[in-house]
């Protein structure tokens, strides 16, 4: 049952209360996108994740250093040349107290909680937008089996190295199907984990509160058991300047991100806090698993396509060099982000290393351009660069580039919704794009570029097709041979690198800004929020 104590703080954060000992033990953070759902199986936005993150456990968990570690599996084994996981549960993991258990007390964890968790995100019927996540697994009985209460296994159709990893993505959250089945429609505004904060309040649109839950099964190093924190409010306020505002005078402990107009009053050119600012707010930072991109559609099946000078890749290598990055990070990112080069960001093996090769190189830009028979752009038609207002003022730099050396870019702006949806219907040239990873593997960058995912089913809006990309692709996929693994996406990499399907643009940074007293909060490449240790001093 929940202490009296626990529900003073949540009533305290939800009627805006005072400062006391109790309230600074909460941890408050705007979410301005909203959230639609707790369940697990339906995780697919940051908004989602970072919430059912701390509602419920997978079996495993992505550490910081993108190190798969246990979760409720307290072990596991590979066998059967990587098809066959075994994994072996924790005795401790306990649900949330709920009324839905007999006397409202939550029950253990077993194995066969976690093989309904993943047969549920596999059922058509939830129609998970994560149910990929097990398309490697063997359909039927045989594929997720339990041998008893704490032992699970899992069976593939064929290796698939990234598959441990994948199962720590929060689709993969551990449910009980007695809380599933008894709240129905309303599970997922009630729900149930074994995680470190249990469900306590959601107002949707205005607050949502989790309580820290006392049964929580990981301790600290000096055996304390976690989370630290009492209490987690997410408020829901739209407007960004409310939110810094709402940072500056410490009703927020968090703001993540770079958008917004307030980066302008939070950090320098260097992209260091402002004096003013500088005593009650500090800026974490990772470089993240992600690329934006520009995308050259190459769809040959099109005329538009057909007809274009674009598909001369001499063409598009210029491009990609005539574009100072440098200058893109240094002065419209305040020095946050890195230059691209691949589509792999730095911190994952498998990218092909090209030396002293320079990533701008005008030289060379004006000469692939004559290679082509358009000397100093000569003959070219404009090149229409689709994009959003958020990323406006990057284009535009990218267009004065390009004018230097005689080539014409006119930037369309659409609203998200349609650039969504012509970027995937093929109805845009050139696009700007981006892509964050699902699970840190480049083989979750590499698939970007595999004839099999396509677009409009599949996640290649270029609809870049090479039949060799495709065979070293596949070889990747069934590799259990890491150094031949690493070896194969080297090889896909500099196809990529070399073909030029996309100009990689930039590969973003994890940014954060969180207030002095909060401690032990981390920024990592995956922007993970884990707040088990995480406290507030007093």
């Amino acid at each position: 049952m929940r202490t009296p104590a626990a529900v003073l703080v949540l009533l305290l954060v939800a009627c805006g209360g005072g400062g006391g000992a109790d309230q600074r033990q909460v941890f408050r953070y705007n979410e301005a996108e909203g959230i639609t759902s707790l369940d697990p199986a339906f995780a697919r936005n940051l908004e989602h994740i970072w919430v059912v993150d701390q509602l419920f456990d997978g079996l495993v968990e992505m550490g910081p250093d993108l190190r798969v570690r246990p979760g409720v599996a307290e072990h596991w084994t590979v066998s059967d040349s990587g098809t066959t996981y075994t994994f072996h549960l924790r005795p401790d993991a306990r649900f949330h107290d709920d009324p839905v258990f007999p006397d409202g007390a939550g029950r253990v964890v077993t194995a066969h909680d976690a093989a309904y968790s993943l047969e549920r995100l596999r059922d058509p019927a939830t129609a998970s937008p994560g149910r990929w996540v097990l398309d490697a697994v063997r359909p039927g009985p045989q594929g997720i089996e339990v041998t008893d209460d704490t032992t699970l296994i899992i069976r593939l159709e064929r290796p698939f190295a990234p598959f441990l990893s994948m199962l720590a993505m929060a689709y993969c959250g551990v449910v009980p199907q007695e809380a599933v089945a008894h709240y129905g429609a309303e599970w997922r505004r009630h729900p149930v984990g074994c995680g470190p904060f249990r469900f306590f309040h959601w107002r949707e649109g205005v607050k949502l509160a989790l309580q820290r839950h006392p049964h929580y099964h990981q301790h600290d190093e000096e055996g304390v058991r976690l989370p630290y924190l009492d209490a987690l409010t997410v408020g829901f306020v739209k407007d960004p300047n409310a939110e810094y505002l709402a940072l500056v005078k410490g009703e927020l402990d968090l703001i993540s991100g770079t958008e917004g107009g307030f980066l302008n009053e939070l950090l320098d050119p260097l992209g260091r806090v402002r004096e003013k600012h500088a005593e009650h707010i500090r800026v974490l930072r990772a470089p993240a698993l992600a690329t934006d991109y520009l995308g050259f559609l190459l769809d040959t099946s099109l005329a538009a396509v057909r007809e274009s000078p674009w598909r001369d890749v001499r063409l598009r290598k210029a491009v990609s060099l005539a574009i100072d990055r440098e200058r893109i990070v240094t002065h419209l990112l305040h020095g946050i982000g890195r230059p691209a080069r691949s589509i792999l960001p730095p911190g994952l093996p498998g990218g092909w290393d090209v030396g002293n090769t320079p990533l701008h190189d005008p030289d060379r830009a004006r000469a692939l351009l004559a290679e082509a028979g358009h000397p100093g752009g000569e003959g070219l038609p404009p090149l229409v660069l689709t994009t959003t207002a958020s990323y406006l003022d990057i284009c535009e730099f990218i267009q004065h580039e390009l004018a230097a050396f005689g080539i014409t870019v006119q930037v369309d702006v659409v609203p998200l919704s349609t650039h969504k949806q012509g970027v995937a219907g093929g109805d845009f040239l050139f696009f700007r794009k981006n892509w964050i990873a699902d699970y840190p593997d480049a083989e979750n960058f590499l698939l970007l570029f595999a004839t099999a995912n396509s677009a409009p089913a599949g996640p290649n809006y270029t609809r870049f097709s090479d039949p060799e990309y495709d065979a070293i692709y596949d070889q990747a996929l069934r590799s259990t041979d890491d150094g031949l693994r690493l070896a194969l996406y080297e090889q896909l990499d500099s196809t990529l690198q070399v073909r030029t399907p996309a100009v990689f643009l930039l590969h973003p940074e994890v940014v954060r800004f969180v207030r002095s007293g909060v401690e032990g909060l981390q920024a990592d490449p995956m922007n993970q929020l884990d707040l088990r240790r995480v406290r507030k001093a007093h």
